[in-house]
């Protein structure tokens, strides 16, 4: 079993509060208060107890900041370059969809249960996509092969409309498709270039995502949006965000061949495996 080394800032802190304790002892037993010496020593012990406190507080205060430090370069070393809220932003809004400014994606890969509210609340974001060229697939639970996945999460999570009414996951897939209808005619309408199509899973469901591709394929920026949250409808405030990148550009010939260098390119490995799996469930 290894011996624990003792840090050098440790042994500096306990052979000073051995000085200072060996000068205080002196100060207060064997000298005058009168005399000059006793003044010089006792301004260098303030001194010393002075640089301890100091030292003590900074060290810890230095500790934590280099724990949060290799914590984030961890994440980053991974694609994750951000955590916080589960809801989109403005901002996050326009890198997702581009615009102003913004890169449009060559392609948006969504996975929900039914995302029927972020469909509804973002379908002119998603049309603005279609119209520059975006191509849109979405992987959904089956409301009627999921259907016994889809009672034991309602189990945990009920669900309801925006009046309190009972609107289970089946009822919001069907709406999810008329939305997709929608979208799909005024797109078609419009002459978009765009395209948007459903796949639907059974039970593979782990957490909702939306995964953007910018740029040429062998230079492109892949960017992820994951939100983890208890299933727990007590819990619905607790949605952690995650936003990670994957940058073609910045990256050794390695990494751009290993599954296993960026989380981002494994939730993006994941969505491909699923959406080639239910082929035969397009919509």
């Amino acid at each position: 079993m290894k011996k624990k080394k003792i840090s050098t800032f440790l042994l500096v802190i306990i052979i000073s509060t051995l000085v200072v304790i060996v000068i205080s002892i002196f100060l207060f037993t064997c000298l005058k208060k009168e005399t000059t010496f006793y003044q010089l020593l006792f301004e260098a012990d303030k001194a010393l107890i002075t640089t301890i406190i100091i030292g003590g507080i900074a060290k810890v205060i230095s500790n934590d900041i280099i724990k949060v430090k290799k914590n984030d370069e961890k994440l980053r070393k991974i694609g994750i370059y951000s955590i916080g809220e589960g809801k989109l932003d403005y901002i996050q809004t326009k890198i997702m969809f581009g615009g102003r400014g913004y890169e449009y994606p060559k392609e948006l890969k969504f996975c929900f249960i039914s995302g029927c509210v972020f469909l509804r609340d973002f379908s002119d974001y998603i049309l603005n996509a279609m119209k520059n060229g975006c191509n849109i697939k979405i992987l959904l639970a089956d409301e009627k092969k999921s259907l016994d996945f889809l009672e034991r999460t309602e189990v945990i999570c009920p669900q309801f409309d925006d009046k309190g009414n009972p609107y289970h996951y089946d009822e919001q897939i069907v709406f999810t498709k008329s939305v997709i209808d929608e979208i799909r005619a005024k797109a078609q309408k419009e002459g978009y270039s765009g395209s948007i199509e459903i796949r639907q899973y059974i039970d593979e469901y782990r957490y909702a995502f939306r995964l953007g591709v910018y740029g040429e394929k062998e230079k492109c920026v892949m960017r992820l949006w994951a939100n983890f949250q208890p299933l727990c409808k007590d819990a619905i405030n607790l949605s952690l965000g995650v936003h990670g990148i994957f940058d073609m550009n910045y990256i050794s010939e390695n990494e751009k061949n290993s599954d296993s260098s960026s989380i981002v390119k494994c939730i993006d490995k994941s969505f491909d495996v699923l959406w080639d799996k239910y082929q035969d469930s397009r919509y």
